[in-house]
């Protein structure tokens, strides 16, 4: 498994599953300073985790195939994965419960104010663009 860095990047594992949210938030988090792999749902999330270690996942809750809170379980389960910062975004009204049950370190509420998701992004990857 790589290193949460390449190209002396960091690396952000981004799960969410509108496609127009997903390529809006991967071009402003590269644009400051991060590299972003991207993945549209918990299954295809489980797959880049099997080859690359992020500094840390921003995950939407609401997804088809597989979503947050079941990828949440099975990625705690993962070696060397299990305790990478999570950070779940989420419009559901018991975000903070259900944040809390699965030992999620932040949550973000939809609609999201960017600034505020990369102050927490940079918090945990200790990157200041």
């Amino acid at each position: 498994m790589a290193e949460c860095t390449s190209a002396n990047l960091p690396t952000i594992l981004l799960v969410e599953d509108d496609p127009d949210t997903r390529r809006y938030m991967v071009t402003w988090l590269e644009a400051e300073g991060y590299r972003v792999r991207a993945a549209s749902n918990g299954r295809e999330a489980l797959d880049v985790l099997l080859d690359e270690v992020p500094c840390v996942m921003v995950v939407d809750l609401m997804m088809p195939v597989m979503d947050g809170a079941e990828f949440r379980r099975r990625q705690r389960q993962m070696p060397g994965v299990a305790g990478v910062p999570f950070i779940m975004v989420s419009g559901t009204h018991d975000a903070a419960r259900i944040a809390r049950d699965l030992g999620i370190d932040d949550v973000v509420a939809k609609p999201f104010d960017a600034d505020h998701l990369l102050d927490i992004v940079a918090s945990h990857c200790h990157h200041r663009p």
